[in-house]
C-alpha cells in the first residue's frame, strides 16, 4: 500500500514537471524573437572584441536590432552586410579583439599554412559560440520582426542606437585599421625603390662579425635568464652578456612592430628606407638577412620589405600551401655558410626566427618539459630550443676567432586569455604589459660577465640602439647604447590604432608551472 501511494505521489511530480515545462515553453516561444535578438546582440559584441564594453555597445546593438527589424529591407540590406562579416570575423574577435591594424596585417600577411594552423587552435568553446551566433543570425534575418505604430520615429531611434553599437564600433575600427594597414605597405613598397638619405658622420666597427636574431612572441618573464623558475634558456642564464630588463617592444604584433622597430619611426608614423640594412650598407658592412619566416611575394610584408635592401638573403619558406613546417634549426648551415664568407670589412648577418610563434607545439622536434598544460609545455620548449640556438651561434662565432657581437630581442610577447585553471592560451593582444614587455641581449667577445641592466627602454630607440653598436654615427639619430639611453617612466607603445601610456596596460603574470 505504501508502495502504491510513493508511485502515484511520484507521477503526480512527474505530470507537475511536464506540465510546468510546456507552460515555459509556450511562454519562451512567445518571446523567443526577445531571447534570440539579446543572444544574437552578446555574441556579436563579444565576437567583434568589445567584452569590456558589453553593457553599453551590447545594450544599444539590441535596441538597433530591435527597432529597425521592423521592415525586413533594413535587415537584409544594413543588418545583413555588416553582421555577416562581424560572424565571420567572430574566431579571431574572440581571441584577440577589436581590428587593430595588427590583425589587419596579419590577415593580409598570413600564408595558407599559417591560416590552417589558426583555425586548428581555436578552442572547442569558440566554435560552438560561433555556431549558436550563425544560427542565432540566421534565425534573425529568416524569423524575426517587431511591429510598431510609429515607423519614422522607430526608424530614427534604431539608427541612432546602431550609432553607439558594437557593430558600429566594428566598422570604424575596421575602416581606419585597414586605412593605416594600407599607409603603411605603401609606404614600405614605395621605400624599395628609394634611395635612403643617411648622412654619415662616423665609422668605427668595434667587431668584424655583427649577428641581430630576431625572436618572434617571446614574452622576458617566462625565460630562467629573466627569473623564470624552470631552467627554459640554461645557457643565456649563465652566458656572460648584457641582459636589459625593461626593454618594450613598439607594438603587439610582427607587421607593425618590426618595421617601426628596425627602421626610424615615431609611433604611426614610419621613415622605413632609413632602416638597419641600409644604414649598414652605406657603411660599407656586408649585410646577408636570412630568414624561416614566411615570404609569400616579393615585397608584400612589412619585413621583407626592409630585408630586400640585404646584399644577400635567403627565405626557408615561400608561403605556398605545401610549405614544410620548417624548423629555426634549418637556419644554422645558411649562417655557417654566411659566416665563412670571405669579406675584408664587417659583416652583418640578420636571422629572423619562427621562435615561439603560434601553434608551439609544431615548432619544436620534442617537449622538454612534459607538463600536465600541454600548451604551456610546449611554448617553453620553444624557449629552450631558441636557446640552443643561440648557443650554436655563439659557438660558431667563437670559432672564427674573430672579434663577434650578437644581439637578439623579441618582436612582441603574449598573453594568456584561458579562463581555466592550470590551462594556458598564449594569443597576440595588445591589452596587457606582457604584449610588450620582450628580451634585448648582446653578448660579444669582449663582454665576460653576465649584466642585468634593469631599465626602461622603449623598442622606438633601437635604430639609436643600433647605430652605436655596429659604430655608425649619423646625423638623423643620436648614436647611444643602453646605458647612455635617458631612464623614461613614460614610455607609449602602439595598442590597437593609437599610442597609449605602457603604465596604463593590465598585467598578465606568468603561469605557475605543474608537473
Amino acid at each position: 500500500m505504501l508502495g502504491f501511494f510513493v508511485c502515484q505521489k511520484y507521477h503526480t511530480y512527474v505530470r507537475i514537471f511536464f506540465l510546468s515545462l510546456f507552460v515555459y515553453i509556450i511562454i519562451f516561444m512567445k518571446y523567443l524573437d526577445v531571447v534570440i535578438t539579446l543572444l544574437l546582440s552578446i555574441l556579436l559584441t563579444l565576437g567583434v572584441g568589445y567584452e569590456n564594453r558589453m553593457m553599453i555597445t551590447g545594450g544599444c546593438l539590441f535596441l538597433a536590432l530591435t527597432f529597425l527589424s521592423s521592415k525586413w529591407w533594413l535587415k537584409w540590406l544594413f543588418i545583413f552586410p555588416i553582421g555577416l562579416v562581424a560572424v565571420l570575423y567572430f574566431y579571431s574577435g574572440y581571441i584577440y579583439g577589436q581590428p587593430n591594424i595588427g590583425i589587419v596585417a596579419s590577415l593580409f600577411e598570413t600564408n595558407k599554412r599559417e591560416t590552417i594552423e589558426f583555425l586548428l587552435a581555436i578552442p572547442p568553446k569558440v566554435i560552438i559560440l560561433n555556431a549558436i551566433l550563425f544560427i542565432a543570425f540566421s534565425y534573425y534575418l529568416i524569423r524575426v520582426k517587431f511591429v510598431f505604430k510609429w515607423h519614422k520615429t522607430v526608424f530614427l531611434f534604431g539608427c541612432f542606437c546602431f550609432c553607439f553599437s558594437s557593430l558600429n564600433l566594428f566598422v570604424y575600427h575596421c575602416y581606419t585599421s585597414v586605412n593605416h594597414y594600407i599607409i603603411q605597405m605603401n609606404t614600405l613598397k614605395n621605400s624599395i625603390h628609394q634611395g635612403s638619405n643617411w648622412h654619415i658622420l662616423k665609422v668605427k666597427p668595434r667587431y668584424k662579425t655583427y649577428v641581430l636574431i630576431i625572436g618572434e612572441s617571446m614574452r622576458k618573464d617566462y625565460m630562467s635568464s629573466y627569473g623564470y623558475p624552470l631552467n627554459t634558456t640554461p645557457f643565456l642564464a649563465t652566458t656572460p652578456g648584457v641582459f636589459v630588463n625593461g626593454y618594450l617592444s613598439t607594438a603587439s604584433h610582427t607587421a607593425v612592430s618590426l618595421p617601426r622597430t628596425l627602421a626610424i619611426s615615431h609611433g604611426l608614423d614610419l621613415n622605413p628606407v632609413n632602416n638597419i640594412i641600409t644604414l649598414a650598407n652605406t657603411a660599407k658592412m656586408k649585410t646577408i638577412w636570412l630568414s624561416n619566416q614566411g615570404f609569400i611575394g616579393q615585397y608584400d610584408t612589412a619585413v621583407s620589405a626592409i630585408a630586400v635592401h640585404a646584399s644577400e638573403k635567403k627565405f626557408l619558406k615561400k608561403g605556398n600551401f605545401l610549405t614544410n613546417n620548417t624548423s629555426d634549426y634549418s637556419l644554422l648551415p645558411l649562417f655557417k655558410q654566411a659566416l665563412a664568407e670571405p669579406y675584408s670589412g664587417s659583416k652583418l648577418i640578420v636571422l629572423h626566427i619562427m621562435g615561439s610563434h603560434e601553434n608551439f607545439c609544431d615548432r619544436i622536434k620534442k617537449d622538454s618539459y612534459n607538463l600536465k598544460d600541454k600548451d604551456l609545455s610546449c611554448y617553453l620548449s620553444t624557449y629552450n630550443q631558441t636557446d640552443t640556438i643561440i648557443k650554436t651561434i655563439v659557438n660558431d662565432l667563437k670559432a672564427t676567432q674573430d672579434s663577434y657581437s650578437l644581439m637578439y630581442f623579441s618582436d612582441h610577447g603574449l598573453n594568456n586569455v584561458s579562463a581555466i585553471k592550470g590551462k594556458t592560451q598564449l594569443v597576440h593582444g595588445d591589452l596587457y604589459k606582457q604584449n610588450y614587455e620582450v628580451p634585448l641581449i648582446e653578448i660579444a667577445s669582449d663582454i665576460h660577465q653576465h649584466i642585468m641592466l634593469n631599465k626602461q627602454i622603449s623598442a622606438f630607440n633601437f635604430m639609436s640602439i643600433f647605430s652605436n653598436w655596429i659604430g655608425v654615427k649619423t646625423a638623423q639619430l643620436p648614436s647611444l647604447n643602453v646605458y647612455q639611453l635617458p631612464q623614461n617612466k613614460k614610455i607609449q607603445v602602439l595598442s590597437g590604432n593609437q599610442m597609449v601610456l605602457f603604465e596604463s596596460l593590465k598585467n598578465d603574470p606568468d603561469e605557475i608551472i605543474h608537473r
